[in-house]
């Protein structure tokens, strides 16, 4: 290359370098008087496209989704890896590799999504439906959106040829909605290498409040509740239903055991990370809401925080109990030989499981039998403070003007917990708006995101993890 002729350049040469790198900077470019990125309608596409595969969990057979990812990696020149021993239930692996020696990012997902009831929907919940400015399936929010989102972010930066100063892992894995256990668990404990040199996790968790098309405040998560999962049996003789035994059977002894459960008391009480999470998003919200976060203080003003805090939120405020599942027999005349209920705890971030789980036993007494199903323990939660966070605050208020954002805790439980439990950042962070009324999808019928919320949120991504990694 001659020197001169290319600190010189001929101007239509000029100009034409001008554009290309005006495009490469901003990704978008106009259309009809509005901004577009060159690949909105590739991650629309794409995201479709891996919403119509089926993983449900249970049973998983999360492998197909990890193969549909594995070859969007692969097209464009990344190694990418299916990882994991049971072959229906596979993670997807791919990592970016840096010249630098800053700690990596990982950007994790997972491919389940929890059952469907197809009737309850108004398109299929696999058929990827593109209709009234929304796009609908299972996965659509929990967290099918997320995953195309880091997968664009990272073939952003392979296109680019992007110089980084950390590696950027792309890992998606099996099992989370069930716990983690048969997915990121297991890949932690059997695979390390994966994770070699990883320092901070970017994961699902986050919420944010939108009103209208505008986003008022960024929650980034930052800690979580504990989870204890458990199952609850009963057994005895059955029979006939005009003759029942004399404890009335399993289904009458699974009953008592439940109302004792569900008696067990909760009583408000301000965890540590809920009282410093609510104490810096508080500082930093002038308005309303910010108020109401100011009410969250000791004591606690009980018939206040009733009055004018959620149901949802008061959930920050103390333990959860909730019988999910209920299941015994078969027909109205016959006495059922079993009983079996599904019970989902969730305690406050720095609780320990142990004492719940005695109090449930002592609870149920004779009249059933209890299983752990999932159970955590406390970890630490992530510093609302260092280069990520202050990336993420940074980015997210600058998408939204005049927007706020801060730490938060959630009552969900996400495998950023495994991760916190080996001293490694990781933050739960949701790049799109959502309005009130289609957060209820998640996990419930009809599951959907507007079509233009993705597109921004997937631009916003690919920010978040240029600004951090290059």
């Amino acid at each position: 290359m001659n020197i001169g002729s290319f600190l010189a350049p001929h101007p239509s040469t000029f100009l034409a370098v001008l554009g290309v790198t005006a495009a490469l900077l901003t990704g978008c470019r106009e259309a009809n008087g509005v901004a577009q990125d060159p690949m909105d309608r590739e991650a629309e596409d794409a995201f479709v496209a891996y919403l119509k595969i089926d993983t449900t969990n249970p049973p998983g057979n999360e492998t197909a989704g990890a193969v549909y990812l594995r070859d969007l990696l692969a097209k464009e020149g990344i190694a990418a890896q299916l990882v994991g021993d049971d072959p229906k239930r596979q993670a997807v692996y791919a990592r970016l590799e840096s010249n630098g020696s800053d700690k990596a990012l990982l950007l994790l997902s997972h491919i389940d999504v929890v059952p469907a009831d197809a009737k309850s929907w108004t398109h299929p919940p696999f058929g990827g439906v593109r209709d009234g400015g929304y796009i609908w399936g299972r996965g659509a929010l929990d967290m099918k959106s997320l995953t195309i989102a880091h997968l664009m972010s990272v073939l952003e930066l392979k296109r680019r040829g992007a110089v980084l100063r950390r590696d950027v892992v792309f890992l998606a894995v099996p099992d989370e909605e069930l716990g983690g256990i048969q997915g990121t668990k297991k890949l932690l404990d059997t695979h390390p290498q994966l994770f070699e040199d990883v320092g901070f996790v970017l994961n699902e968790g986050g919420a944010n409040e939108t009103a209208v098309d505008t986003v008022l405040f960024w929650g980034i998560e930052v800690q979580q509740k504990v989870p204890l999962w458990l199952r609850v049996t009963s057994e005895s003789s059955g029979g006939h239903g005009a003759g029942p035994p004399e404890d009335g059977g399993a289904a009458a002894k699974l009953v008592r055991a439940l109302s004792a459960i569900d008696a067990i008391e909760t009583p408000y009480r301000l965890d540590p990370s809920v009282a410093r999470t609510v104490a810096a998003t508080a500082e930093a919200r002038k308005d309303g809401r910010g108020a109401k976060l100011r009410l969250i203080r000791e004591p606690l003003d009980i018939p206040t925080i009733e009055r004018e805090l959620s149901p949802g939120f008061r959930t920050m405020l103390r333990d959860t109990i909730a019988i999910t599942h209920v299941a015994a027999g078969q027909a109205v005349n016959v006495v059922p030989t079993k009983g079996v209920a599904e019970v989902d705890i969730r305690l406050l971030p720095s609780t320990p499981t142990a004492p719940m789980l005695t109090r449930v036993q002592e609870a149920v007494g004779k009249h059933a039998r209890v299983e752990v199903l999932l159970s955590s323990e406390p970890v630490p939660e992530s510093p609302f403070r260092g280069e990520l966070f202050e990336t993420l605050t940074r980015t997210m208020r600058a998408a939204a003007p005049g927007s706020v954002a801060g730490p938060i805790v959630t009552a969900g439980t996400t495998d950023s917990r495994f991760f916190r439990a080996r001293g490694i950042p990781a933050y739960g962070v949701s790049p799109f708006k959502v309005n009130y009324y289609d957060v209820d999808g998640v996990h419930g019928s009809d599951e959907r995101i507007r079509a233009r919320f993705f597109a921004e949120g997937v631009r916003l991504m690919r920010r978040i993890v240029r600004d951090f990694c290059e």
